[in-house]
């Protein structure tokens, strides 16, 4: 019973761990970003995510001797970067200077906007259909998140973190942020195609040091002017997590339930995201939840189970749109590279 219950519900489990990492995340590195300047924190991650993403598909490669690690078919290299850079390097510096200008609870708000992005992504490049009932499961999960972070509480815990933020740096950070969930959008989209085509440790290997290459500029001299005498070991403990949990093994979950499920499906699982900051936030900092937000969170769960049924309807119907047009942003993404 536990077996089969895993083989029909484990996708969804796997979504329910990377929401559980993601919504902890930013409450976890407002510490870090409260010792280290953020493009330290950056490339010092990616430095140890390139090294690991390596070893890892080496050590895959050995297992499966058909995977030739670094033989990248000409067709793919766009595609490949344009992965790499929407889903690490460019994505991350606008997500980790937005956060560092910002609330974590505007921040997540902001992530939260990732279905809406995909949704116009996927329904302007005809990858997926769309219908209204799935708009409409959108937008009530986009309000129920919006109303979940405005009956937050506005002090205690990691808001402490917070208390030099001016109202410039806040609409800066929400713009920054704003524009990193359109960009991680974006990546979800490309991999639709690349994680047919590429094993999880080949996939995000070459994505990761696209990512790593195009932040070493910009994180190198931030890496030199650092302050390390204010760096305590809490910094130390925080970045080997920030290595494994929020990016290497939950992208490579990401990456294969769009493989498996679509990108409308796995994105909806953003709407979660804030609500399981919140729940984190309420068992480790002891923050308050209150009515209201445990309201929201029933909408946004609402929302969300909404357009999922909306898309499991059009994924039994088998309809021609769906069926055929899967490889459109890879087709796009590769012209004039052959």
């Amino acid at each position: 019973m536990i077996r089969r219950f895993l083989g029909e519900h484990g996708l969804d489990l796997g979504l329910v761990f990377v929401v559980l990492v993601w919504g902890a995340s930013p409450t976890v590195f407002k510490f870090a970003l409260s010792e280290v300047a953020p493009l330290t924190f950056v490339i010092m991650r990616f430095a140890l995510l390139s090294v690991v993403a390596i070893v890892a598909l080496l050590f895959h490669a050995r297992r499966h001797p058909t995977i030739r690690p670094f033989r990248i078919r000409r067709h793919d290299i766009l595609p490949l970067i344009v992965s790499g850079l929407s889903g690490y390097g460019i994505y991350q510096l606008f997500y980790i200077e937005g956060l560092s200008r910002t609330t974590a609870f505007a921040s997540a708000l902001f992530g939260a906007t990732v279905p809406l992005w995909s949704a116009f992504i996927l329904s302007a490049l005809r990858i997926e259909r769309i219908r209204t009932v799935q708009w409409v499961g959108i937008v009530i999960s986009l309000v129920g998140v919006a109303w979940f972070l405005l009956a937050a509480p506005k002090t205690g815990g990691a808001a402490t973190l917070d208390r030099a933020l001016t109202p410039t740096s806040m609409v800066i950070g929400g713009l920054l942020s704003f524009i990193g969930a359109g960009l991680f959008s974006l990546y979800g989209v490309v991999n639709k195609r690349l994680a047919t085509r590429f094993s999880p440790p080949e996939l995000m290997c070459y994505t990761l040091l696209v990512g790593a290459i195009t932040l070493a500029p910009f994180g190198i001299s931030s890496l030199i002017s650092q302050d390390w005498s204010k760096v305590t070991w809490q910094y130390w403990v925080i970045l080997p997590y920030s290595v494994f949990f929020p990016i290497y093994i939950t992208y490579s979950l990401w990456n294969w339930a769009i493989s498996k499920r679509g990108v409308g499906y796995v994105t909806l699982y953003n709407y979660a995201v804030p609500v399981a900051g919140g729940i984190v936030a309420f068992f480790v900092l002891h923050e308050e939840i209150g009515a209201g937000q445990g309201l929201a969170a029933l909408v946004v769960l609402g929302g969300l189970l909404l357009a999922r049924w909306a898309i499991s309807r059009q994924r039994g119907e088998s309809t021609p749109a769906t069926s055929t047009s899967g490889d459109r942003v890879g087709e796009l993404a590769s012209e004039g590279v052959d």
